[in-house]
C-alpha cells in the first residue's frame, strides 16, 4: 500500500513519521528529538497536551530492547555455518564396471 493512501486523513506528521522510519537502516539509531517534535507540532496544532516525560520514559525502554534486538541478530548471523564447496570424491579405475 503506498504511503499516501496509508496516511490519507491523518495528520501530515504521521507521514513523515513513517517516510523517516522507513529510511532508517536496521542498526541506525532513530534521532528521536525529531521523532518527537513531528507529534509534538502536531499536538499543538491540534490543541492538544504533550507530555514529553511520558515519552522519554518509553524511549529508554525503546532503545533497550532495540539494542537486545540487535545484539540477538548479530550472534545469530556470526553462528550461522559456512557452506563449504565440497568437491565430489574421486573415482578409482578398480570401481569402473
Amino acid at each position: 500500500m503506498p504511503l499516501e493512501e496509508l496516511c490519507r486523513g491523518y495528520p501530515k506528521e504521521f507521514y513523515e513519521y513513517i517516510a523517516y522510519c522507513r529510511k532508517l537502516r536496521f542498526e541506525e539509531e532513530p534521532n528521536y528529538a525529531f521523532c518527537i517534535s513531528l507529534f509534538q507540532k502536531c499536538m499543538k496544532r491540534h490543541n492538544l497536551q504533550f507530555n514529553p516525560s511520558t515519552l522519554y520514559w518509553k524511549q529508554n525502554f525503546l532503545s533497550r530492547d532495540k539494542e537486545a534486538l540487535k545484539n540477538s541478530m548479530l550472534n545469530i548471523i556470526r553462528k550461522k555455518p559456512k557452506v563449504e564447496d565440497k568437491k565430489p570424491a574421486a573415482i578409482e579405475a578398480s570401481q569402473i564396471p
